[in-house]
C-alpha cells in the first residue's frame, strides 16, 4: 500500500497529539507547518515551513494532503480553504478505538480522538474536532469547523451550528438547537435552544454574553 504523504499544520499540543493518533500504515507524515512554533519543545517530525509553503507542497513533491490542527475555528476554516485551493486533500483522521455507525457521513478534515461514540443517522461537518470520550446520540448534526471537547455528551436529535465550541464535560439534552459561533462553557448542562453568537454556561446553561 502506498502511504499518503501529509503535513500537519500546527506544531502545538494539538498537532503533537494528532501526530500520535495518525495511522502510520496509511500516512507518511513529512513534517509540521507552523508560523510560531516553540522550538524548545521536541517535535516528533521536522518543521518544513510556515503557511507560505502551503500552495507549494504538491509542486515541490513534499505532500499531497494536510491535517489542520489549529484550535481556533475561524483560522482553521481559512487554512482549510487555502488547502482546497492548493489542490491538497484533507483526510479524515479517526482513531481506531472510536465507534461510529456506518450511516454517519463525515466531512473532509474531521479529527476524531480515542473513545468517541457516534450513533446512527448523524452528520459530522467539515473540519470538526471530536475530542476524547465524546458521546453523540442518534440524529445529531454538527456544523462545519466546530469543536466538541473531551467528555461532552450529546443526546439525540441535537443540531449544533458552525464554528461552535462545546466545552469539556458539557451535556446537551435531546431536541436542542445550538446556533453558529456559540461557546458553551465547561461542565454546562444545556436544556434550552441557544441562538447564534453568544456565550452560555451554568447548570442549567444560561446566556452570559452576546458576541
Amino acid at each position: 500500500m502506498v502511504k499518503e504523504k501529509i503535513a500537519i499544520i500546527g506544531a502545538g499540543g494539538f498537532g503533537r497529539e494528532v501526530f500520535s493518533l495518525l495511522n502510520k500504515d496509511l500516512f507518511d507524515i513529512v513534517g509540521f507547518i507552523d508560523n510560531h512554533a516553540d522550538h524548545e519543545i521536541a517535535l516528533p517530525a521536522p518543521i518544513i515551513g510556515d503557511d507560505d509553503i502551503l500552495p507549494l507542497l504538491k509542486s515541490l513533491g513534499l505532500a499531497v494532503g494536510v491535517c489542520i490542527t489549529i484550535g481556533n475555528m475561524a483560522r482553521r476554516k481559512k487554512i482549510f480553504d487555502k488547502a482546497i485551493a492548493a489542490g491538497l486533500s484533507l483526510p479524515k483522521i479517526i482513531h481506531s478505538s472510536t465507534s461510529i455507525l456506518t450511516s454517519v457521513p463525515l466531512g473532509d478534515g474531521v479529527i476524531i480522538y480515542p473513545g468517541v461514540i457516534v450513533m446512527s443517522d448523524c452528520y459530522i461537518g467539515k473540519g470538526v474536532l471530536l475530542n476524547s470520550g465524546v458521546t453523540i446520540g442518534h440524529d445529531v448534526v454538527i456544523g462545519d469547523f466546530s469543536n466538541i471537547n473531551p467528555g461532552v455528551h450529546l443526546a439525540g436529535k441535537i443540531t449544533i451550528g458552525e464554528h461552535t465550541m462545546i466545552g469539556i464535560g458539557a451535556c446537551v439534552r435531546e431536541n436542542i438547537r445550538i446556533g453558529n459561533r456559540v461557546v458553551v462553557g465547561a461542565g454546562s448542562v444545556v436544556v434550552n435552544d441557544i441562538p447564534d453568537d453568544c456565550v452560555v454556561y451554568g447548570v442549567p446553561a444560561k446566556i452570559q454574553k452576546v458576541k
